[in-house]
């Protein structure tokens, strides 16, 4: 893709982002139900996580497969120009991942926790929660690679054999609340083996538009860090061309 196309994207992300997120915030607090009124809930204000936990998870995915999609086009073509975008990706779905995991746990401490059991462990024997805790190991190992090795190629071949086998857990993580009836977690794409997965109308067209904000916001902050490493490496190779005699 060309740069100029990059860039317009990159900007439009950013507009994007501006004004979907002020939009979210106002759909969470004033537009969503009121779950203080249910006698079934047990944490009214917690649940609106559900507007930011799911969406954040769905984003570190995306930025996920760009890493494994990129990882493989260096493994294929052992070309270094994949190497960036994927590293750029990387460190974004990272803290996205993050954010998911943090979110997440606050949520599951609130709703899942039960009288004479450990909230948090509670919390992290959760098949999914577990899943998205290995990713977050993966690519912090993955982050960790990058800053250990010096030689750029065989950073760049070890760093995308990371990006390619962590991503394998990205399925895994949609299939549990599918698959396991043990599963705590709802299924929001689904009944599943969760029966808690039903969504009324409202909370789901907000949900979608989460998601829509968290990837806008992926890409804005993954493209911004990509034009930062691109100057990094211009001024790298400037230094190295002042450096020789």
């Amino acid at each position: 893709m060309r740069q100029e196309t990059v860039d317009r994207v990159r900007r439009g992300a950013i507009v994007g982002t501006l004004v979907a997120w002020p939009a979210l915030i106002y759909l969470t607090w004033f537009v969503a139900p009121d779950w203080s009124y249910q006698p079934d809930v047990t944490a009214p204000l917690t649940r609106k996580v559900l507007f930011f936990h799911p969406a954040s998870a769905w984003a570190s995915f995306a930025a996920y497969f760009v890493v494994f999609a990129l990882s493989i086009a260096v493994l294929n073509e052992r070309q270094l120009k994949y190497d960036a975008p994927a590293r750029a990706a990387a460190e974004v779905g990272f803290a996205l991942n993050t954010i998911a995991l943090a979110t997440g746990t606050l949520w599951g401490i609130q709703e899942w926790s039960e009288a004479g059991a450990n909230a948090l462990v509670t919390v992290y024997s959760e098949p999914k929660v577990l899943v998205v805790l290995v990713l977050w190991f993966v690519f912090a190992a993955y982050l960790a690679l990058r800053r250990l090795v010096d030689a750029p190629e065989r950073r760049a071949r070890l760093s995308a054999a990371f990006g390619v086998l962590g991503f394998l857990a990205v399925p895994m993580s949609f299939a549990s609340s599918r698959l396991l009836a043990t599963s705590l977690h709802p299924d929001v794409a689904g009944p599943g083996k969760n029966p808690d997965a039903a969504l009324g109308p409202v909370v789901g067209w907000i949900l979608a538009f989460s998601a829509i904000a968290f990837l806008l916001l992926f890409t804005a902050l993954w493209l911004s860090r990509l034009r930062l490493l691109r100057a990094e490496e211009r001024i790298a190779a400037l230094e190295s061309d002042l450096e020789t005699p």
